[in-house]
């Protein structure tokens, strides 16, 4: 057996198994223990330049450009080799961030000059510091691709809604007939609400610390208190493209991350709304999906299209969403100055990614199958003429016709109406004539207001 095919078979998480071939390759480099350890090496390697071009360290130790080279050629050209190194390291050692350290030291120990200044390595850190910021990368870096994802899940509602803006469609309310819409209305009320929430996700700032023990720089502060730490950590983080979070105990408070975690959660919450209405307008046969021939609906009913791609969007979100929510809650919560509790919780970040990933792919790929049955939407449209209740009370109201509301409901309420009787209806009703006409040539096809234009209509 494939070396490969047999540890996707036997994982445990269908993130590294069943759908471990669906999932962006680079959500996993960052994610993975893998990944954890290479940001750990590139934190601790920038750290380390940084330190060096801080006076008074600088006019003591200095850095050239030959230690800058081959310095970043460690962090830039890691590798899964590397990463094992450090693992068994660990294993001697039981410490995962002092791991990294000591194989620092060990490359150190292989260039001639950066050996004699092997101990500024993690200097003045804590496994905190490298920890935080290293989430916050890796947080960073998977946002990248998230958003790209989210944007062809609105790249393809765009089109759909520009496609349906004018395609008139029997809306429901409690689940029962309501006054008609458009189906391209109907998915811009998605779309912008998608747009709203994605941009809070793009525009969140990432906050890290780099302040020590307890967050007060104390050891800082002894070594050479003449440098102004607070400032200087600032200018590294920045560097990083992280914000700096000036007051922390020994952790980062995690409150940036709960709120990222609540973006996504938002976004999932509304694509679940989402998957769950395509799901019911599949049902109502309002919409058909096209049919890949080498595709199997039903083990046992030949004719089914089922709507799998919605499902597993459905299922996918429920799942992110319920992390999202447990770990966002726990994140904010530490003992005193620092307790361990959020470090398992941690590593579990990128199995949200993962899911929120995988429903955004089932989404795209469910939404490049659909198309309206437009004589199913025509037909329900037109043995519904009791939706035109609604504008024939609000006209009557307003030529003050008493009772009018009163005067519909005892004519319509839980009836089939036909067109003959809404005819007799608008005929019995105490109007002029000429507003009789009106409302006489009015379809239920033909009463959307203004949902054309608000599909229309840019965000």
């Amino acid at each position: 057996m494939n070396k490969n095919n047999e540890f996707t078979l036997m994982s445990i998480s269908p993130i590294d198994g069943r759908y471990s071939h669906q999932i962006d390759q680079e959500i996993k480099k960052i994610n993975s223990e893998y990944g954890l350890i290479k940001y750990r090496v590139h934190v601790e390697v920038c750290w380390f330049i940084f330190l060096l071009s801080l006076d008074p360290i600088k006019k003591k130790f200095g850095i050239n450009k030959n230690e800058k080279a081959y310095l970043t050629k460690i962090s830039k050209n890691f590798n899964l080799k590397d990463a094992l190194e450090i693992k068994e390291i660990e294993k001697k050692i039981n410490h995962d961030v002092k791991s990294v350290e000591y194989f620092l030291k060990s490359k150190f120990n292989k260039h001639k000059t950066l050996k004699n200044k092997k101990e500024l390595i993690h200097f003045c850190a804590t496994s905190e510091d490298i920890n935080n910021i290293s989430y916050a990368l890796m947080y960073s870096d998977s946002r990248k691709i998230l958003l790209k994802k989210l944007n062809e899940v609105l790249g393809i509602l765009k089109k759909h809604e520009k496609k349906y803006a004018n395609t008139p469609m029997l809306s429901r309310t409690h689940g029962q007939k309501a006054s008609p819409t458009t189906f391209g209305k109907e998915l811009k009320v998605f779309s912008s609400r998608l747009k709203k929430q994605s941009l809070f996700m793009e525009k969140r700032s990432v906050y890290a610390k780099m302040n020590g023990a307890v967050g007060n720089f104390n050891a800082h502060h002894v070594v050479l208190p003449e440098i102004k730490w607070d400032i200087e950590t600032k200018k590294f983080l920045s560097n990083l493209g992280l914000v700096q979070n000036t007051h922390t105990t020994q952790i980062e408070n995690h409150d940036w991350l709960s709120e990222a975690l609540n973006d996504i959660c938002m976004i999932s919450n509304i694509l679940l709304d989402f998957s769950k209405d395509i799901w019911i307008y599949i049902m109502l046969d309002y919409i058909k999906q096209k049919k890949i021939k080498s595709e199997v609906g039903s083990s046992t009913m030949p004719h089914k299209v089922n709507p799998i791609d919605f499902e597993n969007a459905e299922g996918n979100l429920e799942i992110t969403v319920a992390l999202s929510q447990s770990i966002s809650k726990k994140l904010m919560v530490s003992r005193l100055q620092r307790d361990l509790t959020d470090s398992t919780v941690l590593r579990n970040l990128g199995v949200i990614y993962s899911h929120f990933y995988l429903s955004l792919t089932s989404l795209i790929k469910g939404m490049n199958k659909i198309e309206l049955n437009i004589k199913k939407i025509d037909s329900d449209l037109n043995e519904s003429w009791e939706v035109l209740a609604e504008p024939i009370q609000t006209v009557m109201r307003y030529y003050n016709v008493d009772n009018s509301y009163d005067i519909l409901k005892e004519k319509t309420r839980g009836k089939n109406i036909s067109h003959d009787s809404i005819i007799e209806i608008i005929n019995e009703c105490d109007l002029d004539n000429k507003i009789k006409n009106k409302l006489l040539n009015l379809k239920p096809k033909e009463y959307i207001g203004l949902a054309k234009k608000l599909a229309m209509k840019n965000n």
